[in-house]
């Protein structure tokens, strides 16, 4: 296997999702009105769904380019590190999936962190590999949330099949994740634990 820069933090936020399927399935949160329960999980298969595509849309314009060229259109427009937003869209979609207040400001709070270090690190070598270039992308565009919408499209992308079936791959695990976080709340909601740990 190919170890990267990312690699730590690729592995350290598949712990932290394995950790979240595993906290739910063992805990159960406080009972909600049915309506409720309904929209929590429609909020986050919507959430879910859009990181998902939104991660699919970013590929097209970053992959195979990433280190290479300085890509600031499309979603790069908007903000610096538009995949890394949408991975933090899909972690609220997922936590409010567990229907638990802890477990979904916890993820927020770790992949938020993960993220940051990463996008700090990540700037830094852009920083350094174009200089003034991203000196002036840096000072316009925002790093995470964008400020506005600003619809700056290419005329058109050289989009390598490869890379991006690895997108739709990497979509497909997300929704799957989303998955196993409502079949593991269903397996706490069924009582078959003796003494779940209780959570807001």
């Amino acid at each position: 296997m190919t170890i990267s820069a990312s690699t730590p933090r690729l592995r350290a936020t598949l712990l932290w999702y394995l950790a979240l399927v595993g906290l739910t399935a063992v805990t159960r949160s406080l009972p909600l009105h049915p309506a409720f329960d309904t929209a929590l999980d429609a909020a986050g298969l919507l959430l879910v769904s859009f990181a998902c595509l939104g991660r699919i849309w970013c590929s097209v314009f970053i992959a195979g380019r990433k280190d290479v060229e300085l890509v600031t259109v499309g979603p790069y427009a908007l903000c610096r590190h538009p995949l890394y937003t949408l991975s933090m869209i899909g972690g609220l979609g997922l936590g409010l999936a567990t229907h638990s207040v802890v477990l979904t400001v916890s993820t927020l709070a770790v992949l938020g962190t993960l993220f940051t270090r990463a996008a700090a690190g990540e700037d830094r070598f852009l920083a350094a590999r174009f200089d003034e270039r991203f000196e002036a992308y840096r000072a316009s565009t925002p790093r995470f949330w964008p400020r506005r919408w600003r619809h700056a499209l290419p005329a058109s992308v050289t989009v390598r099949p490869a890379i991006l079936w690895k997108a739709f791959v990497d979509a497909g695990a997300f929704l799957l994740l989303f998955v196993l976080v409502i079949a593991a709340r269903l397996w706490s909601d069924l009582g078959l634990l003796t003494a779940p740990l209780m959570l807001p």
